[in-house]
């Protein structure tokens, strides 16, 4: 890097921090959104339909119960909505139609997973405020799909004996990685995006480990920027898999990134790689508490952060930090990590268990405090061929259902009124 590209970056990370605690003193002090008036009002129109408030506000309980971890909770129900839209107006185009009968079992079956019949399900919902036809709707319109992409695509998919070899080869153990990165953190609002645009591509054209430090020394937000964004080996399997599928082929000094997460932008750089065997990366799981602190990276809240950081040691030390905050404030949840939101995946594979990270604000501009209790292996009995052939088919049925979905939904006339 150009000693003139490095006095502008050191220029850009001077106001970047500069302004940084007054965005957050801002972000803490901003009144929540109001709520809609009419909650059944419109919110969304996609093709033919039509998502109201109530809609919406009803998926985002029914993700609550199901602990879905969702950074922003209403852009996610409005997302799936909008596919489920989409969904059922293709279904019914098509004439697909569930019988009373198929409906009925596959609500039985859902609410079997959480080892409960149909009416204790929906007890459980109507508890949390959801009401029983969204519950409905959600299972009826998942039985159209599943109807309409096996008519499309079932007889495409055709797994050989080959391929169940290969993956039988690999199902217990299999060769992985470690890497080596360095980090640096950029925030993402609004006030900062002049600076940040100018420093992202400085730092993507960076040629060096030494310079891409420095960088991370000047203009990142991360807690490891004293180190100069440089983080110790770490299992791939650790890492989410949107970067750790970036990472695994990648060469030392490439850099990968932006990947944008609640509050910032992550840019990472490959140091090193080491080859070794591992677990498979789909069975690995965690158990991690997240703290939401309000204030987002004001200097009270900094505080409070650093005496968390000195007194807590193992995860049930944190609820002491929490009784002064409202319930939802602190939450536990154990999951594999390729069932984890992007960023919390991030954060949580550069932790050891007793570890804490704060990197993140979420929508609400509270800090988030994420702390790994554990990080464990999924245990499973062997697979037989059959059960093998039978993943393999659906793994392809649902890129297939995937890619599709996108298709349709990128054709689908969505506007707001």
């Amino acid at each position: 890097m150009s000693s003139i590209a490095n006095q502008t970056l050191h220029a850009l990370g001077k106001r970047l921090r500069g302004g940084l605690l007054a965005l957050t003193a801002a972000l803490a002090l901003a009144p929540g959104a109001a709520l809609a008036q009419n909650m059944f009002a419109p919110a969304l129109h996609v093709n033919d339909q039509v998502i109201t408030e109530f809609d919406i506000t009803q998926r985002m309980r029914f993700l609550e119960v199901l602990n879905v971890g969702a950074a922003d909770l209403r852009a996610e129900a409005e997302r799936r909505l909008t596919e489920e839209a989409v969904q059922r107006f293709h279904a019914r185009r098509a004439g697909v139609r569930i019988a009373s009968d198929d409906l009925a079992e596959g609500l039985a079956e859902f609410a079997a997973r959480a080892e409960l019949d149909t009416e204790e399900f929906i007890a459980q919902l109507a508890g949390a405020g959801v009401e029983r036809h969204t519950f409905r709707d959600f299972v009826e319109v998942g039985l159209m799909w599943r109807e309409m992409v096996r008519a499309r695509f079932l007889p495409r998919v055709n797994v050989t004996s080959a391929e169940v070899d290969r993956a039988l080869s690999v199902s217990a153990i299999r060769g992985t990685q470690r890497v080596l990165l360095s980090e640096i953190f950029l925030p993402s609002d609004p006030e900062f995006a002049e600076p940040v645009g100018e420093i992202i591509p400085q730092i993507l054209a960076i040629r060096s480990f030494e310079e891409f430090s420095e960088a991370a020394r000047q203009v990142s937000i991360a807690g490891s920027r004293e180190q100069g964004g440089r983080l110790e080996w770490m299992e791939i399997t650790r890492l989410p898999p949107q970067v750790a599928a970036q990472v695994r082929d990648a060469s030392p000094g490439t850099i990968i990134g932006p990947i944008e997460v609640p509050g910032a932008f992550g840019i990472f750089q490959l140091r090193a790689t080491e080859s070794r065997r591992d677990i498979p990366a789909e069975r690995v799981k965690v158990d991690y508490k997240r703290l939401l602190l309000p204030g987002g990276r004001s200097e009270a809240t900094m505080e409070r952060l650093s005496r968390i950081r000195a007194r807590v040691d193992m995860c049930n030390d944190l609820n002491a930090f929490a009784r002064d905050l409202p319930e939802a404030a602190l939450t536990r949840q154990e999951a594999l990590v390729r069932e984890l939101p992007q960023d919390v995946a991030l954060e949580l594979s550069r932790l050891d268990a007793g570890e804490i990270s704060a990197n993140m604000v979420d929508e609400g501009g509270a800090l988030v405090v994420l702390m790994l209790c554990s990080r464990t292996l999924e245990r499973e009995e062997p697979l037989s061929r059959e059960q093998i052939g039978g993943q393999l088919r659906d793994q392809r049925l649902n890129q297939m259902a995937d890619n599709w979905l996108e298709e349709l939904v990128a054709q689908a006339e969505i506007r707001r009124p």
